[in-house]
């Protein structure tokens, strides 16, 4: 980030995260809504909100169609 904000470690922002998959504003949302993802706030900056680096990652896998049919229907 341009102010020198630097997340936790084992967090990114998310708009780092936005950055890294590739999308926009709009979709990172919709992704984190739909996959349930946990969203964090850093008692440093309460302005950000923050993802695991792990959950990020698991985003850039390809899924199975079958397991996200699965997924949406559960």
């Amino acid at each position: 980030m341009a102010d020198g904000y630097r997340p936790p470690e084992g967090f990114m922002t998310v708009g780092e995260a936005q950055q890294r998959l590739g999308v926009s504003k709009v979709t990172i949302s919709k992704i984190v809504r739909e996959a349930g993802l946990q969203t964090y706030r850093d008692p440093r900056n309460a302005r950000v909100r923050l993802l695991r680096v792990g959950d990020v990652e698991r985003l850039e896998q390809p899924v199975l169609e079958a397991e996200e049919g699965k997924a949406q229907a559960a």
